[in-house]
């Protein structure tokens, strides 16, 4: 007949996933307690984290760099054009300017950001700036001091007048008094009051406070290494500037000393463009007045020796044709000469020189490129502050800048050619004009000649004083090549530590640290814990009874009247007995029914059980018989307080002499009608001796006077003993044990199962723990209707 108990369902609904993710949430909430100690730990150290480490804030401020700066506008002005173009605007190039060294060399002087000043807290010092320091420190120069960087050194105030310095390192301590010279371990300094400290000075005595020295090169490196400079935007004209510091009042004005130093920077750049412009027109200034005062003298002398007066009308309108024509050549000759001039200036000068800018030649491409071989002097200059020779970047700009001077001598030759060409014909019109003047008396015509001269000389002469006014007040403008979008400000929120996220990450780690140790402990863990991994490994097995972990001060052997849970377990276990009992084939055979009780190894509680299944059955009033058959390792002789040295099973195996009767240990245990037969003495071949005729008799006399018949067998992993008898059961009891039986070890019980090595297989969990039985009870569990002990309000699993 089927078991109905080895009927699995194997299918899984929503309800079977729900129950199994239910589990695994009480699998967890079991360890609550050190959930809760992990989460007000993490959490504990984040608040003390934050409470003393230092605020570290972030200062920002956005500058536009101008193009379409023209300096100043002289387009009212005749031949006035502009002297300064910043229509091409490089951001890569603005933004190596202002984190190069130069610039945070002249902010780190102008600041003193050499020295570093700290108040002293319980836990942590600050940084303090300015107005917030009560005290300055003067260091006299000297090479130990500009070479390296000096120790933190301590300052604390006796009095008003008198501190002590020390040095925790090298246990240095001394007094001194303010405004004394001293020297501090080789550094020679002078302490001086703050005039402008906003906070008490007669608040001092008592206080604490730190400074040190850093060399000027090692200031400027931390100042390039902190300043952040970035494009708002990939299309954007605005830099971003930022820096990080635990002072808000520090971080602003080093931002602001930068963005100053950056603007002077580039106008003291425009300026010495409109310099070398002027020094250049001055030179030819003065070439021309020496040849102005030649040209009036002669004409005063002439007049003066032939003494002439006034010049015929009728001679005006022939001479004015002829000075238009010669008014012409000499301002073509004066290109010329301007050019030849300034081709001159470009081979004479040095390879990386800057060149006049927009001196009067009328050649536009040859002032745009002029403009442009001065842009990259300028940026060639810059790159070499910060670079060698042989950095890339410097060897591009000077062949861009080779290529320009190549295109500029290109220009002047061509527009030497053309101006050649222009005044040849010029000059032909006038020797036309010329031969009718030759009509003319020879002294007049030496008159007009002196006056073209002249008027000639004049005009290019006052032509190049507008230039030179134009480069004076080129040169003498400030006007900026920024513009200021925002001024430093800083965030009110630190950026570090963030106090939010820190909160955040301890809840998190307070709860992933106890969840990932029990993940791999129960990872680690392949011992059986519960009836449902007996279930998924053993489904063709029917679970006969959950024996819960019985208590050191409990009794080993369950008496008759005993109402613990271990002893409703095995009533429970008696009555499952019932469901198991295999039909006999023919009525007449005894109804006495053979229950192995085995294990798959040592320590399981195999014996334990036996016992006790065997108190339950008599409990009941079956007449009940209890074998020792593990003829290797016999255990029942301790639980019943029984002598070892007993006949028993292996005695009357090998002994004819021995007679059921003699085996047989009446009422073994007291107030318990329960007998027993023991192993006996160890045989040096129990599976030999087990397989025996003898055996089978001895279970044949045993069915004849009782109702069960309990064997404790051998453990069937370790040897044969139990599998060479199994024929003879009617029902097996194996035993696995919860914190103990391994789960690899269950593919051998499902072996047993599979291969019908064992008959009529029932599983029986023992150790459980309590909780774990009655998790899903409602409140019965085994007990029932004794004294319950009433459940915590925290166990609300």
């Amino acid at each position: 007949m089927e078991n109905p108990n080895t009927n699995i369902h194997t299918s899984s609904s929503p309800e079977d996933s729900s129950e199994d993710l239910k589990k695994i949430v009480l699998q967890y909430l079991k360890y609550w307690p050190w959930f809760i100690i992990c989460l007000v730990i993490s959490v504990s150290v984040a608040l003390i984290y934050l409470r003393y480490s230092t605020n570290i804030y972030q200062t920002n401020a956005q500058i536009k760099i101008l193009k379409d700066q023209s300096g100043l506008d002289l387009s009212g002005l005749s031949g006035g054009s502009p002297l300064i173009d910043m229509s091409k605007v490089n951001l890569e190039n603005e933004r190596s300017v202002l984190k190069s060294r130069r610039i945070a060399l002249k902010v780190v002087k102008n600041l003193d950001l050499t020295s570093s000043y700290y108040k002293s807290g319980s836990l942590k010092s600050s940084v303090i700036w300015e107005d917030e320091r009560p005290f300055t420190v003067f260091w006299i120069e000297n090479d130990s001091i500009y070479d390296s960087a000096t120790p933190l050194y301590t300052v604390e105030f006796i009095s008003l007048n008198q501190f002590e310095i020390s040095n925790p390192e090298t246990n240095f301590s001394k007094e001194y008094r303010v405004g004394e010279p001293m020297n501090v371990e080789g550094y020679p300094l002078v302490l001086n009051f703050n005039p402008n400290y906003n906070g008490d000075i007669t608040q001092l005595v008592g206080s604490t406070f730190n400074f040190n020295f850093r060399s000027t090169s090692q200031a400027v490196s931390s100042l390039t290494n902190q300043i952040s400079v970035e494009p708002l935007g990939d299309r954007s004209e605005i830099l971003n500037i930022s820096i990080k510091g635990q002072n808000k009042e520090k971080n602003e004005d080093i931002l602001n000393a930068l963005i100053d130093q950056f603007n002077a920077d580039g106008i003291e750049d425009n300026r010495l463009i409109a310099k070398r412009t002027e020094e250049f027109v001055i030179e030819r200034l003065e070439y021309l007045v020496s040849e102005l005062d030649t040209v009036e003298s002669g004409l005063a002398n002439y007049k003066s020796e032939n003494d002439l007066v006034q010049i015929e009308n009728n001679a005006t309108a022939l001479f004015g044709k002829s000075t238009e024509a010669e008014l012409r050549v000499f301002e073509i000759s004066n290109q010329l000469s301007l050019t030849k001039n300034f081709k001159e200036e470009l081979l004479e000068q040095s390879e990386y020189d800057l060149l006049p800018a927009r001196i009067g030649i009328a050649n536009d491409n040859l002032n745009s490129f002029t403009e442009t071989y001065n842009q990259k002097i300028l940026e060639r200059e810059r790159l070499l502050i910060s670079s060698t020779l042989e950095n890339p970047s410097v060897k591009e700009v000077e062949k861009l800048i080779q290529q320009l001077r190549n295109n500029i001598l290109n220009t002047i030759n061509n527009y030497i050619k053309s101006l050649e060409i222009s005044l040849e014909k010029v000059k032909r019109r006038e020797r036309e004009f010329d031969l009718n003047i030759g009509k003319l008396p020879g002294q007049e015509k030496e008159i007009r000649n002196i006056q073209r001269q002249q008027a000639v000389k004049e005009k290019l002469y006052l032509f190049l004083l507008q230039k030179r006014e134009e480069a004076a007040l080129s040169y003498a403008i400030t006007a900026p090549i920024i513009k200021v979008v925002d001024y430093a400000y800083t965030q009110p929120t630190p950026v570090s530590p963030k106090s939010q996220i820190i909160l955040l990450s301890s809840l998190v780690i307070g709860l992933v640290v106890p969840f990932g140790v029990l993940y791999m402990l129960f990872l680690l863990d392949t011992k059986i814990k519960t009836k449902d991994q007996i279930r998924a490994f053993l489904p063709g097995i029917p679970l006969v009874a959950e024996v819960p972990q019985h208590k050191a001060e409990e009794n080993k052997v369950i008496l008759p009247n005993d109402r613990s849970s271990i002893a409703e377990s095995f009533r429970i276990m008696r009555t499952n007995l019932n469901f198991m009992r295999v039909k006999k084939e023919s009525s007449s055979l005894s109804d006495s029914e053979v229950v192995f009780v085995t294990s798959t190894t040592k320590g399981e509680g195999k014996t334990f059980v036996a016992i006790n299944l065997a108190s339950s059955l008599v409990a009941a009033k079956k007449k009940t018989l209890l074998i020792g058959c593990d003829l290797r390792n016999p255990q029942i002789h301790n639980y019943l307080n029984l002598k070892k040295n007993k006949i028993g099973v292996s005695n009357y195996l090998y002994d004819d002499t021995i007679t059921f009767e003699d085996l047989i240990i009446k009422n073994a245990l007291e107030s318990l009608n329960l007998d027993v037969i023991l192993s006996g003495d160890i045989p040096p071949n129990p599976a030999e001796i087990l397989m025996s005729s003898k055996f089978a008799q001895l279970l044949e006399e045993a069915k004849k006077q009782y109702d069960y018949i309990i064997i404790d067998t051998a453990p069937t992993i370790l040897v044969t003993d139990t599998i060479l008898i199994s024929k003879y059961a009617d029902i097996t009891l194996y035993i696995t044990r919860a914190g103990f039986t391994d789960t690899r070890l269950l593919p051998h019980i499902r072996d047993l199962k599979e291969q019908k090595k064992l008959v009529n297989m029932g599983i029986i969990i023992n150790g459980l723990d309590e909780v774990g039985i009655n998790a899903y009870n409602y409140g019965y569990g085994y007990g029932y209707g004794a004294n319950q002990e009433k459940k915590k309000f925290w166990k609300f699993w």
